[in-house]
């Protein structure tokens, strides 16, 4: 706002000093000839009788005869010139040529050579205008110019005030529910950065609408079906009078509950990491092997079940920065998604890169994914081919838990092929130290 203001400040500055210059050379231009016809009637028969009676009289003597004899008869200041006091320029030597007098506005004086040697020039100086009069002419002057200059600063400010016409109207727009509005405003009128300010805040919004309806979309779909196998569960008890497969419709009912839960939780925390600050997401110096020990061992038992081996590939290095509650739900899950479809090994490696940051990558021998379908698997509830879908396990929601953990911790995630033969994902995020270098040189 204060950048606004002084903006408007230096544009009413310097439209009006424009605006001076163009009316003083306005003026000048179209009425300097006017202005010295007149001057020279009204002093024209005063300087042929001072011409008449000086070019009498010897140099020598001019001097004296003037100040004691005929200056005091005239009202104007008289004075004799040496030859090397006057200087003219080219434009008082044509005016020399036409009239035969010099005449300089500015001071109200009027020159004309006398004849004899050694030369000598007659200046006559008009007695100076009236307080009253010179308060007009600047009156009429500043005038002139003040309505130049507002002339100039609503030429400026007219695109102003259509821009803001246009953010006026985008904004009633997007409150009315029409969420593809953008505006695109003058380069010239000052305020693009609000137009591409309200362009973005318009992409934000319509983004995160978007993607709630589509995650609400995606959630009751994903309910539906543990709520449908509940439904039905219960019309099989009430259907098994002898109790005979009570307790296993029992088991199932608590599969699906703990398959509810575990969404819900996945959710929760989805949707916590959906604008993280770094006051949510501080990091901290943990010892990286016991990291990686501590999260392996939670998925143990799924390995062992699944007869996939998991170890640390590579040397760690001692330590790492990071959010360890966060940072170690994103590698649990990709660790579970790489045992699920892992044949027999999944490789887990992290690695300080030279540039200051981490890298954390995990492989897996599975079928992998295939490149059309990399950049979909980290959205919410997408469904892949047969070797990759939900039905190995899993709300859908892993992933996409990863890349929010990533861009909390100002890094991403991206998915290649491994050289075990299946899918390999790679986490990277800069250390707090070099993200602040970073920033300085930025700045």
């Amino acid at each position: 706002m204060i950048k606004f203001i002084l903006r408007i400040l230096v544009v009413a500055i310097v439209s009006f000093f424009v605006a001076y210059f163009m009316v003083d050379r306005s003026l000048n231009y179209f009425f300097r000839p006017q202005i010295e016809s007149v001057a020279l009637r009204a002093v024209r028969g005063e300087l042929h009788a001072l011409h008449k009676e000086l070019d009498a009289i010897a140099p020598a003597d001019r001097a004296r005869i003037l100040h004691a004899e005929i200056a005091p008869l005239y009202g104007a200041d008289i004075h004799l010139l040496p030859q090397e006091q006057v200087r003219l320029g080219d434009k008082e030597r044509n005016q020399l040529a036409r009239l035969g007098v010099v005449f300089r506005e500015d001071n109200g004086i009027y020159l004309f050579p006398l004849p004899g040697e050694p030369a000598q020039w007659l200046q006559v100086r008009q007695p100076g205008d009236s307080p009253a009069d010179r308060l007009l002419a600047w009156s009429a002057w500043l005038l002139l110019s003040l309505i130049v200059a507002t002339a100039l600063f609503l030429l400026w400010a007219l695109p102003i005030w259509r821009d803001l016409n246009v953010l006026r109207n985008a904004t009633q727009l997007m409150g009315q529910g029409d969420l593809g509005t953008r505006v695109r405003l003058s380069r010239v009128a000052g305020i693009r950065h609000v137009g591409e300010s309200f362009n973005q805040m318009a992409e934000r919004i319509a983004a995160l609408i978007e993607n709630q309806r589509s995650l609400t979309n995606a959630v009751s779909h994903e309910l539906r079906t543990p709520l449908a196998r509940l439904a039905f569960e219960v019309d099989l008890l009430r259907q098994d009078r002898s109790g005979a497969r009570r307790e296993h419709i029992l088991q199932d009912m608590q599969a699906d509950i703990d398959e509810l839960e575990s969404m819900v939780a996945e959710l929760l925390v989805y949707a916590r990491l959906e604008r993280p600050t770094d006051d949510m997401m501080p990091q901290e110096t943990i010892d990286a092997r016991d990291w990686l020990g501590d999260t392996l061992a939670q998925v143990d038992h799924l390995a062992q079940a699944r007869a996939v081996r998991c170890v640390v590939h590579g040397d760690c290095p001692p330590q790492v920065r990071l959010h360890r509650r966060y940072m170690s739900r994103a590698l649990l899950n990709l660790v579970q998604n790489a045992v699920r479809y892992a044949s027999r090994l999944v490789h887990v490696s992290l690695a300080a890169r030279a540039d200051g940051a981490y890298e954390l990558i995990v492989d897996d021998d599975g079928p992998g994914i295939p490149a059309r379908d990399r950049d979909k698997i980290f959205e919410p509830f997408i469904r892949l081919d047969e070797s990759r879908d939900r039905g190995t396990g899993g709300a859908g929601l892993g992933l996409a838990i990863v890349q929010r953990v990533a861009a909390a911790h100002h890094g991403d995630i991206s998915v290649h092929g491994s050289p075990l033969g299946g899918a390999r994902f790679i986490l990277r995020w800069p250390a707090p130290e070099a993200r602040r270098a970073e920033s300085q040189r930025a700045a």
